[in-house]
């Protein structure tokens, strides 16, 4: 299609169908690569794909919430951490398993484990007992990373509590010869610092929000070229990027907000680009630490 230069080849078609289906098209979810995503990427590889030792390294993801921890996690198991089945054995083979932690009960993470597998489990199974099942699980699934989300959730519980969930994660670790890929808030950087034994076993990464630089522009083209508009936007315009950078204060999560409602509106009044006009009357789309009120 030789329309909407401005778009990637692959969005071209997208622009041309009706305004309903652009919007929709823009409401739903995708991946957004971007170099700082692909270093990111690259060294939770590296963990992954580290030889097995008996002291397995293991690395803490720290970042401001909505700023893309959760969808870069799922973009790593997507990319490596598909499931299959073994031909000859018939069991699951699964390289990542990640779940989600509550809070720090040695009890959940186990039950947590488990219902990746689906592995039917008493609720008045032993801590003993759920601990065997998970390994088992785990050596069977021939699994190469335990993934824990919402690490931060640890600090909710007592020191005594913390304490033992940490030392239950160390032996998951020790025992599989897996590393262990915890994400977080930045509070759950001071849970590691709370051990030295755990402090040395974590490096930590830590997802900055968006400051101006070539990264940040880079990331606007990016958008730019996936955003169904019949009109460029540039949106890497020294006016416009950074209106967008000051409104959404550097989070990705707000970045991509803004911008999604702002293309909405070009679309539905037909001015067909994200203006400056368009950003400025969205200056409400606040971050994320507070409540956004809806303008009328």
């Amino acid at each position: 299609m030789d329309e909407f230069k401005h778009l990637a080849p692959q969005f071209r078609e997208v622009a041309a169908q009706s305004d309903d289906k652009r919007i929709a098209f823009i409401k739903q979810k995708r991946w957004l690569n971007y170099p700082v995503a692909d270093r990111i990427l690259n060294i939770f590889a590296e963990f992954l794909n580290h030889p097995k030792q008996a002291r397995m390294p293991s690395v803490l993801f720290i970042g401001d919430s909505n700023n893309g921890k959760t969808s870069m996690i799922e973009r790593f198991v997507h990319l490596h951490g598909q499931s299959s089945t073994c031909e000859e054995t018939e069991l699951l083979i699964k390289p990542i398993v990640s779940i989600e932690l509550s809070g720090p009960n040695a009890r959940d993470l186990y039950f947590t484990i488990l219902q990746e597998f689906w592995a039917p489990v008493k609720p008045t199974e032993s801590k003993t007992n759920l601990r065997k099942l998970a390994i088992d699980h785990l050596l069977s699934s021939k699994t190469k990373m335990l993934i824990i989300d919402e690490f931060h959730t640890l600090k909710h519980g007592t020191a005594v509590a913390r304490s033992e969930i940490l030392a239950e994660m160390k032996r998951l670790s020790n025992k599989l010869r897996i590393p262990i890929l915890a994400s977080g808030i930045p509070d759950a950087a001071a849970l590691i610092r709370e051990d030295a034994q755990y402090q040395s076993r974590f490096s930590v990464v830590r997802l900055p929000l968006w400051t101006k630089g070539k990264d940040f522009l880079s990331l606007l083209k990016t958008f730019e070229v996936m955003l169904p508009l019949r009109k460029p936007s540039n949106l890497t315009s020294r006016e416009i990027g950074s209106r967008i950078l000051e409104i959404s204060k550097g989070n990705l999560g707000n970045i991509h907000g803004l911008l999604q409602i702002c293309a909405i509106e070009a679309i539905t009044t037909g001015v067909e680009q994200i203006d400056l006009s368009i950003v400025e009357s969205f200056k409400w789309y606040t971050p994320t630490e507070g409540p956004r009120e809806i303008q009328l």
